[in-house]
């Protein structure tokens, strides 16, 4: 079972971000960025010989209240709208879908209907659209 290790991270009046461990006395380091910061932090753990592999790092992070409330905010309308655009992909490969089947339309006119690239449109067609355009073109063969 890992070791939960809190990593209490703050910025100094320098710009720079220090990192402390409450439980591992004495154990800190520093880092220019945030990225800086965290490739350090294995190295910090291995001095007071806690295998990084075996640490569950918990990170908290000291930010005034409005930041944290923003970064929340913000965090939350991404994730709605990431779920929005996954909808709006399923509707575009529909649409496509139905533009191929239904009219006969290539690749590049769906995409231009839709105010899409040509490649993007491709790419939502997706693998299924060899068989739905053999599948077209053996219903196009069948006698009427």
């Amino acid at each position: 079972m890992k070791e939960r290790v809190v990593a209490k991270i703050r910025r100094d009046p320098d710009g720079n971000w220090l990192v402390a461990f409450p439980q591992i006395r004495g154990a800190h380091t520093y880092g220019r960025s945030l990225a800086q910061l965290r490739r350090r932090i294995p190295e910090v753990l291995q001095l007071w010989d806690r295998n990084p592999k075996d640490v569950e790092l918990v990170e908290v992070i000291e930010l005034p209240p409005s930041v944290k409330r923003a970064i929340s905010t913000t965090t939350e309308r991404r994730r709605q709208l990431e779920l929005q655009a996954r909808k709006v992909q399923q509707d575009l490969k529909k649409t496509i879908k139905q533009l191929q089947t239904q009219m006969r339309l290539s690749v590049r006119d769906s995409g231009e209907l839709l105010r899409i690239s040509p490649q993007y449109a491709h790419k939502l067609r997706g693998a299924g659209a060899r068989r739905l355009k053999a599948a077209v073109e053996r219903k196009s063969r069948l006698p009427q």
